[in-house]
């Protein structure tokens, strides 16, 4: 599953792109995102956000795609899978970082 915890008009269109490719999506803001991964009642393969550092206590847990039209590339450092998409963005480059995100956890 892949949470998406950006706003809601973001969220809606990742989720329709994610789901035509046939993943599981959830949206939910930081704290419950961070609630399914802690609780690990859900397996959340990915988390795709616009704050990083809201995940940083997960870090190790979760790959993590920053999305944000300037990234802060220092964002990643805490994390062990990381990469960040530069808005605005194709959707044949979210399938990209996505897949290379899910593969590799």
């Amino acid at each position: 599953m892949i949470a998406v915890t950006e706003d809601p008009f973001i969220r809606k269109f990742l989720g329709d792109v994610l789901k035509r490719r046939g993943y599981r999506v959830v949206g939910a803001d930081s704290a419950r995102a961070l609630e399914m991964i802690r609780s690990g009642d859900e397996t959340v393969d990915l988390v795709i956000t616009n704050t990083p550092v809201a995940f940083a206590s997960v870090a190790e847990q979760v790959p993590m795609l920053y999305i944000a039209a300037l990234p802060d590339p220092d964002m990643g450092s805490r994390f062990t899978s990381f990469r960040s998409l530069k808005k605005p963005f194709l959707p044949e480059q979210l399938l990209e970082a996505v897949e290379e995100l899910v593969t590799k956890s």
